[in-house]
């Protein structure tokens, strides 16, 4: 999977960082009391999608890959728009009928963009309320 621009200017400062203590691990469990590899994903994200307000079980791992996917499709490769083959490809699928069958509709979308990125200058409107209780935690 590509590593796009957005997330290259994220991950960046933290791998780079002096801060992080050094680790085997990029993102490393330290709940045992010693670094461990991250194993219980969902529990974790219950914890962050409750602080942003969300319910138990609200948020789970396949919305991200959703999200990827619906974004990757509204992406450009050397001018012209991806194909679900190599959107398929990078999601681990054998084919493209899942990413037609299920993203088909976003042939629609005339928002194209040559990158994959996630702005929530985008999504104020709807995530508004969520966004103040965060700022005011």
């Amino acid at each position: 999977m590509p590593l796009w621009l957005q997330l290259e200017e994220i991950l960046r400062p933290y791998v780079f960082s002096t801060d992080r203590p050094p680790s085997s691990l990029l993102f490393p469990s330290f709940k045992t009391g010693r670094e461990a590899m991250l194993t219980h994903a969902r529990k974790s994200l219950d914890d962050v999608a409750g602080r942003a307000g969300y319910q138990p079980r609200e948020l789970n791992l396949y919305v991200f890959r959703h999200t990827y996917c619906a974004a990757r499709l509204q992406t450009l490769d050397g001018g012209a728009l991806v194909s679900a083959f190599t959107v398929a490809r990078e999601l681990g699928y054998g084919g493209e009928a899942m990413v037609r069958r299920v993203y088909g509709r976003l042939g629609q979308v005339r928002h194209r963009t040559d990158v994959v990125e996630y702005r929530v200058e985008q999504h104020v409107a709807k995530l508004e309320a969520r966004l103040t209780a965060l700022r005011g935690a």
